[in-house]
């Protein structure tokens, strides 16, 4: 292919068999090659296919985590209750928890996000506890294990998935939990300048996917519990229950199965 020929170039770029965001990459590259060489491209800017992301029950998300060992259970929980970026999760150090305090602090967000921070839970607290005392302050707690990771929980995805009978298991990826966050998280507050805030965006557009999943969301079915002491009421909390409303002096709590 002649570089230098501009109609040459379209052509050979719109017939290819490329998707139209990775077409849209490649042009956008060819127009910085024009730029260095001092003559002037404009291509064209081609509509992406947009598609909805998975959004898994709580308790398939639960049944992974449960099913893994201590530093990738401890992964995926901060995953779920955060909404992190996997590569931003991974390059958490013991400097960015408060665990007395219980908070975690993304100040390394990726894809120029906005920095953040949430209350961990105290199941995550005591998790997350045992790493950081095993990992030196200013050390990556998940340092360079991001692929490893990523193929660890691959295969005991599938175990899972066939121990349990349930492929749908195999639709979580790790970018799956931070889809999952922003979803319950639309359909619990309805509050959408909330959930941009809780993901970093720094756009609202792309937040407002999340609240076409909402009707998803709506149709899950719960799983409730009742609190007859503050003991059960703080150990259905911790597990992931949320309050609904108190019945004769008793605690309702639900949770997405």
């Amino acid at each position: 292919m002649n570089l230098w020929d501009k109609d040459e170039f379209d052509r050979l770029i719109l017939n290819s068999p490329w998707s139209n965001g990775f077409k849209n990459n490649v042009m956008h590259a060819y127009a910085g090659w024009c730029r260095w060489k001092g003559f002037g491209y404009v291509g064209r800017k081609l509509r992406t296919d947009e598609r909805l992301p998975y959004i898994p029950s709580e308790s398939d998300i639960d049944s992974l985590i449960h099913a893994s060992g201590p530093k990738l259970a401890t992964f995926l929980q901060l995953l779920k209750e955060s909404g992190f970026r996997p590569i931003e999760a991974s390059s958490l150090k013991p400097e960015d928890f408060d665990l007395s305090q219980q908070i975690c602090y993304m100040n390394r967000p990726a894809k120029g996000s906005l920095p953040r921070m949430f209350k961990m839970s105290s199941r995550l607290t005591n998790m997350i506890s045992k790493l950081v005392a095993q990992t030196k302050r200013e050390s990556p707690i998940w340092a360079g294990e991001l692929d490893h990771i990523r193929r660890n929980y691959e295969l005991q995805r599938r175990s899972v998935a066939e121990k349990l009978q349930n492929p749908n298991l195999n639709k979580i990826s790790f970018r799956t939990f931070r889809h999952w966050k922003a979803t319950t998280e639309y359909a619990r507050t309805k509050d959408i300048l909330y959930v941009k805030r809780l993901l970093g965006h720094r756009r609202i557009e792309n937040t407002l996917v999340y609240t076409h999943l909402l009707e998803v969301e709506q149709d899950m079915n719960y799983t409730v519990k009742v609190a007859s002491n503050i003991d059960e009421f703080t150990n259905l909390l911790e597990s992931g229950f949320e309050y609904v409303s108190d019945y004769e002096g008793k605690k309702i709590l639900r949770k997405r199965k």
